[in-house]
């Protein structure tokens, strides 16, 4: 998705699959062409291949993969998860596409431009066609945009076009979109994060039934969704009038299967040929059975404190959790090392060409680093307003049970130091519910990006004018004043700068405790090979990458 400054979309976009993420939620289009590198075939930061595989024209006639959760509905306004993206974008493109690496490229838009920083121009790829055989074009843009900005229609992604002023068709295949004020993350809205597009036909005439079994979703992508059972599968067949090259598999069904002992016999008996999504755990049991690949995803956990309730508005209580927080223990024992402690929320990855490699570490490593050391969190809670301690609440999505076991651990230290946390398992709707609706002032954050910018998990959790994500009620003008000056910035080291500081100096206040910057697993039968698997693999058409092994 894009940056979010608010909605339903960013909380549901918090956790998306059972166990590890899939770069959320996910989006857009590959750019055609870089040779893949090398596979790695059980590993840290596998990147797929062309090596050991076979190409586009050995036909995959059909295949099966196993998804570990379901959806009740294909339309991405409606229920914003990863795996609503992870079946979306094979059938809906956007203007522009993120490759698995994580960087802006031409998808129907063939190129763009932004003649000032308010203006937004893409001219638009000629002799696309949607797969109900209409022809593609500019008002279809200009209609699928007006539909999310609708407040009637109730999108989850309307929040990321409130700072739009107009959407205009300005030629035959030109399309411009004029900003109320400059936003240096808005191109990343036109990826398929915060537009899939469909012609305005189609939505006029199913509007309020998108996305349902009866009605699907029409798009100009390289597969058309043909059948949708909430809660069991989905059925696609290639597009063969796709403007892209055309891919190997011909018929795809997603099979949700939450469960992950019957993923992995399913598995076992050749009835699915792979999974995607799978937890650390988990996938090591696929590994003498699979083609297994583990890929850092960027995605973040993080315990998020209520800072506007006791007894978390106390420091020196956020202070003593986290010297309570095992983190390496978890990422060793729990994650058996497919993650990463975390010093952020946003990823060290995430600051791509914004800031040099170096720059980023040094800053992180500015950043008070709160060791697993129980004496030092005796001493923080000595020092607080709970100093004889206190009972809390913490849920985690049954689809996540990496977090569950996060949970109790966490549990089984603060219990030497006075504080009782009751761990509850709940669904993953209930969990989304819960997220941002004040009852629960600790919780997870369990978010996925899908752009290569800092700023989509800083501005939205750590600036205060961001009411609907502000799960922490978090509130630092020093913060406030960098995020809001980054995001109107049009100069790159400007913008670098006033982000770094917001989460250097929100880092020190502790509104959040990351715990883990987590890998994504994926696993295949040793047939076939998913190419460039990066960590923004899965925000895009990921299926035209599959081919047979060699």
């Amino acid at each position: 998705m894009t940056s979010e400054p608010g909605g339903n979309l960013s909380r549901r976009r918090l956790l998306r699959l059972t166990g590890a993420g899939l770069g959320v939620l996910a989006a857009s289009g590959v750019l055609a062409a870089c040779a893949p590198p090398p596979a790695k075939e059980s590993g840290d930061g596998a990147t797929g291949s062309g090596a050991g595989a076979r190409g586009a024209d050995v036909p995959i006639n059909s295949l099966t993969l196993a998804l570990p959760s379901s959806l009740s509905t294909l339309d991405v306004g409606r229920e914003s998860g990863v795996l609503n993206y992870l079946v979306a974008v094979l059938a809906q493109e956007s203007l522009l596409s993120v490759d698995p690496s994580g960087k802006l490229g031409p998808g129907l838009a063939s190129s763009w431009k932004q003649p000032d920083a308010r203006t937004y121009v893409y001219t638009l790829r000629r002799g696309v066609t949607f797969t109900d055989g209409t022809p593609f074009t500019a008002d279809d843009v200009v209609a699928s945009i007006d539909a999310i900005r609708d407040p009637k229609n109730g999108s989850a992604l309307g929040y990321a076009y409130a700072g739009v002023e107009s959407v205009k068709s300005t030629g035959d295949h030109e399309v411009t979109i004029r900003l109320k004020a400059p936003d240096a993350m808005f191109a990343w809205t036109t990826t398929a994060g915060g537009l899939l597009v469909s012609s305005r036909a189609f939505l006029t005439r199913n509007k309020g039934r998108i996305g349902t079994a009866k009605t699907l979703l029409l798009g100009t992508g390289p597969y058309r969704i043909t059948e949708f059972a909430a809660d069991d599968h989905v059925l696609l067949e290639r597009n063969d009038a796709w403007w892209g090259e055309k891919p190997a598999v011909r018929k795809l069904k997603l099979s949700f299967v939450p469960d992950a002992g019957t993923r992995l016999v399913a598995m076992k008996s050749g009835a699915v040929d792979g999974a995607l999504g799978l937890a650390s755990d988990e996938a090591r049991g696929w590994e003498s059975d699979a083609r297994v690949t583990y890929t850092g995803d960027r995605s973040v956990v993080s315990l998020a404190f209520d800072t506007a309730k006791a007894p978390f508005d106390d420091l020196h209580v956020r202070r003593a959790i986290a010297h309570a927080a095992d983190r390496e223990g978890m990422v060793k024992g729990i994650l058996h090392g497919k993650a990463e402690v975390a010093d952020a929320l946003p990823s060290r990855e995430m600051w791509g060409d914004l800031m040099p490699a170096s720059e980023v570490s040094s800053g992180y490593d500015a950043i008070p680093a709160l060791s697993f050391d129980l004496d030092a969190a005796r001493a923080e809670l000595d020092k607080s307003s709970a100093k004889d301690g206190f009972t809390a609440e913490l849920h985690y999505p049954n689809s996540g049970p990496q977090l569950g076991k996060a949970a109790l651990a966490l549990a089984a230290s603060l219990k030497e130091i006075g504080i009782t946390l009751n761990v509850k398992e709940i669904t993953l709707e209930q969990w989304v519910a819960e997220l941002g609706s004040g009852k629960q002032p600790l919780q997870f954050l369990w978010y996925f990006p899908v752009t290569g910018d800092p700023a989509e998990l800083a501005d939205p959790y750590l600036n205060a004018a961001a009411t609907a994500t502000d799960i922490a009620h978090y509130d630092n003008s020093t913060v406030n004043t960098a995020l809001d000056t980054a995001k109107s910035a049009t100069d790159k080291d400007v913008r670098a700068r006033e982000l770094m500081k917001a989460v250097q100096t929100a880092g020190a206040d502790l509104p959040y405790l990351p715990l883990w910057w987590a890998r994504t697993a994926s696993a295949f039968s040793k047939e076939f090979v998913l190419l460039d698997q990066g960590p923004f693999a899965f925000i895009g058409p990921w299926a035209t990458r599959i081919r047979k092994s060699a």
